[in-house]
């Protein structure tokens, strides 16, 4: 007869909060603050977690939906951060320093 542990480990952690546990792994030692509290066992080289407290912590992260508020929110805030990004490299296109690009080149001869 299996008991379900309240401890989880980083591989069930990853299926939690999914992603891959080559990330949590780095996380775990480069940013353990970006990751919620960890149980450590003396003499045990194993992360645990403690389910529950998973489960606050990713609640904790949660943001109500207000209808209201959403459409209340400039235009701007509604487009996705990628989708900004994109925006911003394509500017930074047109204003690049250096070298013109072969297409470029080719557009000033067509010009000339």
């Amino acid at each position: 007869m299996e008991m379900e542990s309240d401890l989880i480990t980083l591989e069930e952690l990853a299926v939690l909060l999914h992603r891959n546990v080559n990330t949590l792994r780095v996380a775990v030692s480069n940013r353990p603050e970006s990751l919620p509290p960890r149980v450590r066992f003396p003499g045990v080289q194993r992360n645990y977690w403690r389910r529950s407290t998973v489960e606050k912590w990713i609640a904790s992260y949660e943001e109500p939906f207000d209808p209201v508020a959403r459409k209340e929110q400039p235009a701007s805030d509604l487009v996705p951060q990628h989708a900004q990004a994109a925006r911003k490299t394509e500017v930074s296109r047109k204003s690049r320093v250096g070298r013109p690009t072969k297409a470029e080149q080719m557009r000033r001869r067509e010009i000339a």
